[in-house]
């Protein structure tokens, strides 16, 4: 009873703490209620038996990604300014995603456990060991290729935002591995109250 109505508490705050990033005019505190939110999704995850999902989400989102969105928002000096914002024309959308979502649940949850019957086996391993398994494995493969796509990403993202400019100083090796003892120094012996031309 204790773990269904701490359930139930970290479900609504989690409802809450999303609708407050939606609704939130300032998107610095838009970013600290969407970590409240990954964090209320950890400690239900953690509730359910998926303790490495959770740990992951902590890790991956509120450790990383939330944070790199607040200090982004924070450098990029955001002018709180009244934006004219209409929901309405926007609530057709929002009740589809809503029904896709429900029916989802509906199905998962009731139509495909009656249906199938579902006999589930103690298992001496925690689910942790258990996703480690199948991962390096059965798709094993998979994964390492999901790497290698996100370091192409990661790559194209760097491309695409490497603008050349001229008034920026970049590097030039072969022109510094060229350059000559007797071109690098330039010795002067001005007279006094003379300046250099350099």
């Amino acid at each position: 009873m204790f773990v269904v109505g701490t359930f139930y508490f970290f479900a609504i705050f989690l409802i809450f703490s999303s609708l407050s990033v939606i609704f939130s005019k300032n998107p610095v505190n838009s970013v600290l209620f969407l970590v409240l939110t990954f964090l209320n999704s950890t400690f239900l995850f953690i509730l359910i038996g998926a303790e490495f999902v959770g740990i992951i989400l902590a890790i991956v989102y509120i450790g990383a990604v939330a944070i790199l969105f607040l200090f982004v928002v924070m450098m990029l000096d955001i002018q709180l300014i009244d934006i004219v914002f209409s929901v309405k024309k926007y609530i057709p959308l929002a009740v589809l995603f809503a029904l896709v979502i429900i029916s989802e649940i509906i199905y998962l949850t009731v139509v495909k456990v009656v249906k199938g019957n579902i006999l589930l086996e103690p298992s001496s391993i925690n689910n942790t060991e258990a996703i480690g398994d199948v991962l390096y494995t059965k798709f094993f493969i998979d994964f390492q290729l999901s790497g290698i796509v996100l370091l192409l990403a990661m790559i194209g993202a760097i491309v695409l935002t490497h603008i050349y400019k001229p008034s920026i100083k970049r590097q030039n090796i072969s022109h510094q591995n060229s350059v000559t003892a007797s071109e690098r120094v330039s010795l002067h012996n001005p007279k006094n109250g003379e300046g250099i031309d350099a």
